[in-house]
């Protein structure tokens, strides 16, 4: 059996060390996808319902939009995160979902018809995520908050504002890190908004 004199521990130590600190450097999140997974299991309603999203948010000259910044443990920026889809778009994306789940026929658009009987539209998104990357792990945080308008036969019956924050931190996985938080801050979003929707657009 091979014996570790107290050098090569150290050298040993050392260079597991180094691992850790060049891996942990350049491993965290550039490019945000959301992987939307439904919440709602309760069929509440029916029928067709326009769902609008003006897109008021323009993209960068890059095509995409940015999301966030990461910055490093000095509190320097070091990159921005970036979204192929806008905010109002993600939110646009989750409410297709979870409306869908509640049993109606959700029709994504830009405008919908006049007088239409059920029409969400989302007024305004905003989107932030943020990542702080450090030994060992990655810090983020999500903020994410949501205007929309609730219409029936053509006339607003309700504005409806909703807003949910959330922070984590990994060690493994710290690539994950901001898509979860994504994923599940607007989770939260759903869960207080999708009740008063049905509400407003079943009474």
């Amino acid at each position: 059996m091979k014996h570790f004199t107290p050098r090569r521990r150290n050298l040993l130590a050392l260079s597991l060390m180094a691992l850790l600190i060049l891996g942990g450097c350049a491993t965290y999140t550039k490019q945000l996808v959301m992987r939307y997974d439904p919440i709602t299991s309760t069929r509440f309603g029916g029928g067709d319902l326009y769902l609008i999203n003006a897109e008021l948010q323009p993209p960068t000259a890059s095509g995409a939009w940015a999301i966030g910044n990461t910055k490093n443990g000095d509190g320097v920026m070091v990159d921005t995160l970036w979204s192929g889809v806008s905010p109002a778009g993600l939110v646009q994306s989750a409410l297709q979902r979870e409306l869908s789940q509640t049993g109606y026929a959700v029709i994504p658009a830009k405008k919908a018809p006049d007088m239409y009987s059920k029409v969400v539209e989302i007024s305004e998104a905003r989107v932030v995520v943020d990542q702080i990357t450090k030994v060992p792990q990655v810090d983020a945080t999500c903020t994410i908050s949501v205007s929309l308008t609730v219409m029936k036969n053509g006339a607003p019956v309700r504005k409806l504002r909703y807003e949910a924050k959330g922070s984590d931190l990994a060690i493994r996985d710290r690539d994950r890190l901001a898509e979860t938080m994504l994923r599940n801050t607007m989770q939260d979003v759903m869960k207080q908004a999708i009740p008063d929707i049905v509400s407003n657009l079943e009474q």
